[in-house]
């Protein structure tokens, strides 16, 4: 990312504007290695940053003063976010967003950590953490997210979400790394679910229902082998009275 000339000569003009009108007089040597160092930043970020430079300080303008209010140059995590963040890493069912700057910082302090200093460990991080930004900080490179997959699948889905919700990857990028859609249900599945929740229904509206139609028909077959028993049992009484 660079200016354009235009844009470029549009900076050089703001920083000695705003330093003028923060009561400072700068050297064109000083204002053009400012300028210099600022086009590697989008050039709105560049402007509203000078804008709020005018409006928010009361000594010199700096360098760092710009920088700091340029979005774009702010948007890595700081030491303690990045260190919460590495945390998650050692659980292996844990799904982790994070940059290359974070993982190179916890690989240092990792060592440590299994030695059981936490808090060394920490301090290891946060070091390793503050080299790292600088050379990205002075190359002006934005975050880059990539992903540490666990095996929990419920947690990757909700932190590969929270990660395209908040910008830091696109869709398309982890759509490979989710679970596949279920698959659409059929008619004919649709009408066999309709016929098992309608009996279920019937089973839990009549709990006792059929149970006790059961009971009844058992009784009648009963009743009536009975009866057979007793007739047959009666024929041949019959047939001797009748001699």
């Amino acid at each position: 990312m660079s200016l354009t000339d235009a844009q470029h000569e549009e900076v050089l003009k703001l920083v000695y504007a705003t330093a003028e009108v923060l009561g400072q007089e700068m050297r064109a040597s000083a204002g053009v290695l400012i300028a210099e160092d600022l086009s590697v930043y989008p050039f709105a970020e560049i402007r509203s940053a000078l804008a709020r430079c005018r409006a928010e300080l009361h000594g010199k303008l700096t360098l760092a003063a710009i920088v700091e209010r340029i979005p774009s140059a702010n948007a890595h995590l700081s030491g303690n976010e990045a260190w919460a963040l590495a945390l998650h890493s050692t659980d292996e069912q844990e799904t982790v967003v994070w940059t290359p700057e974070i993982a190179r910082a916890f690989a240092v302090a990792k060592p440590v950590l299994d030695g059981g200093d936490k808090v060394g460990a920490r301090m290891a991080f946060l070091a390793a953490y503050e080299r790292e930004l600088a050379t990205t900080k002075a190359e002006a490179r934005s975050p880059e997210w990539t992903v540490s997959l666990g095996h929990d699948p419920q947690r990757r889905e909700i932190v590969l979400g929270d990660a395209v919700r908040a910008g830091k990857l696109p869709a398309p990028k982890v759509a490979h790394l989710l679970p596949p859609p279920d698959k659409p249900v059929t008619e004919e599945g649709q009408r066999q679910r309709k016929r098992v929740v309608s009996h279920l229904r019937d089973l839990i509206n009549q709990p006792g229902g059929r149970k006790a139609e059961e009971r009844r028909e058992a009784r009648e077959r009963e009743e009536a082998r009975r009866r057979e028993l007793l007739e047959q049992a009666g024929a041949p009484l019959a047939a001797m009275g009748g001699r």
